[in-house]
C-alpha cells in the first residue's frame, strides 16, 4: 500500500502539470487530440514512466513505477477523476467538489500567453522560445514564494512538454503523436471494483 500511495502521489503531480487543460476544456476546443510518453524523476520517489492520452475533454495517464501500474482518468464534463489499479482491477472515484482529492482541485487550464493567469499566487516570466523533443515551446519561469520551476509549454497543445523544479524534479513528454484517441481509453473497464479512500481503502459494497 505504501508503494501504491507513492504512485498515486506521482499521478497527482502529473495531473496538475499535464492534464490541466481539462478543467475548462471548452476554452481549448481547437487543441488536437494526442498521446505521448511521460518520464518523471521526482525528488522523494523512484523514477516513473508512463503514457498520456488527451481526448479533448478527457485525459488518461498510465504510469508504471517498479512494476506497479496505476492509471488516472480526468473527465472535465463530469468533473470527476478516476484512479485505477489495473493489477487489482479496482478503482477510486473523486469529484472536483472534494478539496482533498489528492491536490486535483488545483487543476486548471494553461493560458498560452500567461500560464499564471488563473493563479494569482504564482508569477510567470517568459524566457524565450525553444524546441523540445521536436515541439516548439515557450519557456516560462514559474515562481510561487520561494518555490521556482521552469516549464516548457507547447505552443500548439498548451501542455507542458517538460518541467524542471529548482530542487531537480523533472517531468518530460516524448514521442508525441497527434490524432484521435479511442473513447474506450477514458472509461473504467468493466469488472473493476469501486473502493473508498477512507477506511483502509476497502471495497465499496
Amino acid at each position: 500500500m505504501k508503494r501504491a500511495s507513492v504512485v498515486l502521489a506521482i499521478l497527482c503531480f502529473v495531473a496538475t502539470m499535464c492534464a490541466s487543460v481539462t478543467a475548462r476544456a471548452q476554452v481549448f476546443a481547437n487543441i488536437p487530440q494526442f498521446s505521448g510518453d511521460i518520464n518523471i524523476t521526482p525528488m522523494s520517489a523512484p523514477a516513473a514512466q508512463g503514457k498520456m492520452y488527451f481526448g479533448g475533454k478527457r485525459v488518461r495517464i498510465d504510469m508504471n513505477m517498479r512494476g506497479r501500474e496505476t492509471s488516472m482518468i480526468v473527465d472535465s464534463e463530469k468533473q470527476t477523476t478516476y484512479m485505477m489499479m489495473p493489477q487489482q482491477k479496482m478503482y477510486m472515484e473523486m469529484h472536483a467538489s472534494n478539496a482533498r482529492s489528492g491536490g486535483l482541485s488545483d487543476v486548471k487550464p494553461f493560458d498560452a500567453n500567461n500560464p499564471c493567469a488563473n493563479n494569482p499566487e504564482t508569477t510567470c516570466t517568459k524566457e524565450g522560445t525553444e524546441t523540445v523533443n521536436g515541439r516548439t515551446c515557450d519557456r516560462w519561469l514559474l515562481t510561487k514564494g520561494t518555490e521556482k520551476r521552469t516549464l516548457w509549454l507547447d505552443k500548439k497543445l498548451h501542455f507542458p512538454i517538460k518541467t524542471v523544479s529548482a530542487e531537480g524534479s523533472t517531468m518530460e513528454m516524448t514521442n508525441i503523436k497527434e490524432g484521435g484517441q479511442d473513447a474506450s481509453l477514458f472509461e473504467v473497464p468493466a469488472g473493476y471494483q469501486k473502493i473508498e479512500m477512507g477506511g483502509g481503502m476497502r471495497p465499496n459494497q
